[in-house]
């Protein structure tokens, strides 16, 4: 799954590194300085050739400049790379890369409660539950026993 935000976001960073506008990215690329601002929001994408193109230009590998190799990334970079709709959606696929409890409090008060939830409806699997109840707050403690409950209520109906 590619994260058009996240690559979005790397493509503006590069760009920016490289002292480049968005107008001067455009005239290099034989495109309009739109393309590229529609690509740096993650509501475009590069065709192969720009991609190609855009890996060469920053010295960048290509996977690098789609995100797709994150072995080269650090934790905090993982999380400046990504945008958090991306990182979300991999936890819910289970496929994150990272101690997400140890992580937990990256993600704003919204996404933790939605992340609880997720968790008690076992969509996001292979947690240890009693580390991560001690280490989650006590409004988030409410909110995960009241899920539990209301689950455990449903069963006996």
């Amino acid at each position: 799954m590619l994260d058009l935000e996240g690559i979005g976001n790397n493509i503006k960073r590069l760009r920016i590194e490289n002292n480049l506008s968005q107008e001067e990215l455009a005239s290099k690329l034989f495109l309009s300085r739109q393309a590229i601002s529609l690509w740096e929001k993650g509501k475009g994408f590069p065709s192969i050739d720009n991609v190609v193109y855009l890996s060469k230009l920053f010295n960048v590998s290509i996977e690098r400049l789609l995100l797709l190799d994150e072995s080269f990334v650090s934790l905090d970079e993982y999380f400046l790379f990504h945008s958090k709709n991306y990182i979300i959606s991999s936890l819910l696929n289970n496929e994150y890369k990272y101690d997400f409890i140890s992580n937990f409090y990256r993600f704003n008060k919204e996404e933790r409660f939605l992340l609880i939830k997720s968790i008690v409806e076992k969509r996001i699997k292979n947690i240890d539950m009693n580390r991560f109840i001690d280490n989650i707050s006590i409004d988030e403690k409410v909110y995960f026993n009241r899920l539990i409950n209301e689950k455990n209520k449903e069963k006996i109906k």
